[in-house]
């Protein structure tokens, strides 16, 4: 077989998606700079037993895993199965979160785990370990789409139908709630604000009321995520900013009730959210300054051991923002292998993987990824505008967006204009459970993709069959 055979074969097979082709090329390049970027910046290797063969293993296990899970979204999805699966994705989410909020055991099954002062992952079978707060962040999106569409449904039920009859026979929108409402005589159990109170209200709080347990940063996306669903999928402006504003005080509130009486420990999520804000709005040589000031004072205050806490607790942003200033004097950075900061950020692989890409692929590299999640951001808006479906167009636009939006914040937190929040950047940073959930969401909106490209080829071909039927007749 000759190359223009080979050529012709593989155009012939790409022919065949149906598919965004232009998303599905941006989730292979970013399959394949992951790849590089995992392995070059992975500088463990000499504190533990790991050896650079099995990352390079386990990276590409992921990939592989994640890949296959794409393909068989975008193969047998259909408009009805993402909507099974996103509540059923949800329910098993929120059961994780019970589970790790309670600190829950299932000896040889299920144990929940403590990372870095805080419940964050949950171990299965001693083996596979799966962190809870990316699997939320994906399924508490399209739950919301899916609400967003019973919703529309349900509104859609009494305009078409006139009898009572009529209306519990029909199945859309929430047909359990109106059969009550009528079994039992109650007319508020079918009310639209008992709706979003069970569906929209409730399920937010407690969502996110477990995830601020444990993380601040997850609870920030997977909120964010959240409220661009209900918004995208038509929920009132005035409703969505009154609720808002009530879970900002609501919040607040629960913060200092938590602050006050978690005085003193560790592991309180509040006082790891005011200490990284005031590393953030103090300068680092002033900090280390001040701690020395007081060292040196009449009565010190502070100790030596103050002053290396600090300088740990700061090296990772210092380094990471210094590997940004090192690579950005070449366009073409250090080049690959060349990074010397990942020595000194020891999660350069995964927190600060977009100042590592500074640092040796240089402004290139990082104009690249940008346009990455550019063009992500691009194909997401054209496929959810071809969408007829609510619930498609609300998931495709709420999933890209929450994506790109962690990609977003992922990079502020590296150039120093966010605080540190320990986001990864989706489909690069290594983590693999970000890494498995972020690409099924990307698999979701591929099979949107082809069942939107399905319809328009279908209602091409009826007109074109209309047209010849016309003509025949004349």
């Amino acid at each position: 077989m000759n190359l223009r055979q080979i050529e012709n074969k593989i155009l012939s097979r790409l022919a065949l998606i149906k598919g965004d082709k232009m998303l599905l090329l941006v989730v292979i390049l970013l399959f394949l700079f992951s790849i590089n970027a995992v392995l070059s910046s992975v500088s463990k290797i000499v504190a533990t037993p790991t050896s650079r063969i099995s990352v390079l293993f386990t990276q590409l296990v992921v990939i592989a895993f994640s890949g296959f899970l794409i393909f068989a979204i975008y193969k047998y999805g259909s408009f009805k199965r993402l909507m099974k699966w996103s509540l059923v994705g949800y329910i098993f989410s929120l059961f994780l979160l019970v589970f790790l909020c309670f600190h829950c055991r299932i000896d040889g099954i299920m144990e929940s785990q403590r990372i870095n002062d805080s419940w964050r992952t949950i171990l299965f079978f001693g083996k596979i370990q799966i962190h809870v707060f990316e699997v939320v962040k994906i399924f508490s999106v399209m739950y919301m789409a899916l609400i967003m569409n019973r919703f529309q449904e349900d509104e859609q039920v009494y305009l078409e139908n006139q009898s009572d009859e009529e209306i519990l026979a029909d199945k859309r929108g929430f047909w359990i709630l109106r059969h009550w409402a009528y079994h039992f005589q109650q007319a508020w159990i079918d009310a639209p604000g008992t709706k979003r109170a069970l569906f929209i209200y409730l399920p937010f709080v407690a969502t996110c009321g477990m995830v601020s347990m444990s993380s601040n940063s997850s609870l920030i996306i997977i909120a964010f995520g959240m409220l661009v669903a209900l918004y995208i999928g038509g929920f009132s402006r005035k409703k969505l900013i009154l609720f808002i504003l009530t879970c900002i005080i609501g919040g607040a509130g629960m913060m200092a009730i938590k602050s006050s009486s978690s005085e003193g420990n560790s592991t309180n999520r509040v006082e790891t959210l005011f200490s990284r804000l005031d590393a953030f709005f103090t300068p680092y040589d002033e900090g280390v300054e001040k701690i020395i000031a007081e060292m040196q004072g009449k009565n010190p205050t502070k100790t030596q051991t103050d002053l290396d806490n600090y300088i740990d607790k700061n090296r990772q942003v210092q380094g990471a923002r210094f590997a940004i200033r090192e690579g950005g004097i070449s366009p073409l950075g250090k080049l690959p292998g060349g990074s010397t900061q990942k020595y000194v950020v020891m999660n350069m692989f995964g927190d600060f993987m977009f100042s590592f890409i500074c640092e040796e692929y240089g402004i290139i590299g990082a104009v690249f990824v940008l346009l990455l999640f550019g063009f992500l951001i691009a194909r997401g808006t054209k496929i959810a505008g071809y969408c007829k479906e609510d619930f498609a167009r609300t998931t495709v636009a709420s999933l890209v967006i929450l994506i790109s939006g962690q990609a977003l914040l992922h990079v502020l937190v590296n150039v120093g204009i966010v605080p540190m929040t320990g986001q990864t950047l989706p489909l690069l940073s290594d983590g693999k459970s970000a890494f498995v959930m972020f690409s099924i969401g990307l698999g979701v909106v591929l099979c949107v993709s082809r069942l939107v490209r399905e319809e328009i080829e279908m209602q091409e071909r009826e007109t074109e069959t209309e047209e010849v039927e016309t003509k025949g007749l004349e």
